[in-house]
């Protein structure tokens, strides 16, 4: 059954997406609005979840200021996740993808057309020249997740960070919003097409000013992007990541107004 539910999923968002493709382009190279490809891309991302019994609980989404270009930094769980920040961050976020992706012809060119830029990570000047590509589409005002993790986690532990995300978005000027995510291990694991029913969390975080930082302390910027992420982790996935600066993040956290607790029932979630 978990199986059954990962190849149904999958293959009721391709194909909606798939028939439809032609003519959502067609709408934003008229209309030049990229709206055309996200709103109906939104639905279908929904509807697919709450057919498989995926429910999703964002919060924090009210820290943003909707005319500010951020690059999101979530740590990792599951593949799942990629089309739930598509949906859930109140705004048309891109990302950086593997170049693979770009050889499906109407596919290929209709995430080129909303910013996502391709990336060959075999080789390292190439990807360079991709980061280079989105930091300009940054100053232009086109917001971008990415991963510093830069590969998903098997387990639900954080990996240690790589410096691109964060360098991007000190070049570009723009903040740094950490995002917590929990949970998307246990409904669709790493390399399996499969899908247990259960709930994601996405807790977006205060967004970081990057001012003031360079090459030089970026480090410093990477440590309180990490250290937001941990504090929001559920308990299995906390004691996972368990050392004494993660478990001070998580009192801080929930010692802070209005903070619910990771574990308990979200008063707002949906499909």
């Amino acid at each position: 059954m978990p199986q059954f539910r990962g190849i149904f999923l999958l293959a009721f968002w391709f194909t909606s997406i798939a028939i439809l493709a032609p003519l959502l382009i067609a709408l934003v190279l008229i209309t030049k609005n990229e709206n055309f490809i996200f709103s109906p891309v939104r639905l279908f991302i929904r509807m697919g979840l709450a057919m498989v019994g995926v429910r999703v609980e964002a919060s924090g989404i009210e820290k943003l200021d909707p005319n500010q270009t951020y690059i999101f930094t979530p740590n990792h769980q599951s593949l799942i996740e990629v089309p739930l920040f598509v949906t859930y961050l109140g705004r048309n976020p891109a990302y950086l993808g593997k170049k693979e992706v770009f050889r499906y012809p109407i596919f290929g060119f209709g995430i080129k057309l909303i910013g996502v830029v391709p990336v060959d990570r075999s080789n390292s000047p190439a990807a360079v020249e991709s980061a280079k590509q989105a930091t300009e589409n940054l100053r232009r005002g086109k917001s971008y997740v990415v991963y510093p993790e830069g590969t998903r986690s098997k387990d639900g532990r954080v990996a240690p960070f790589k410096k691109g995300a964060f360098m991007m978005a000190i070049d570009a000027g723009v903040p740094v919003v950490p995002i917590t995510v929990s949970g998307a291990t246990k409904i669709m694991p790493k390399a399996q097409i499969k899908i247990f029913p259960s709930t994601v969390r996405i807790i977006v975080h205060t967004p970081l000013s990057t001012a003031g930082y360079s090459k030089a302390n970026v480090s410093e910027l990477m440590e309180k992007t990490r250290q937001a992420i941990f504090s929001a982790l559920d308990d299995t996935e906390a004691e996972l990541n368990a050392t004494p600066q993660n478990s001070e993040s998580r009192k801080q956290r929930a010692s802070e107004p209005g903070t619910m607790n990771p574990n308990s029932e979200a008063r707002n979630s949906e499909p």
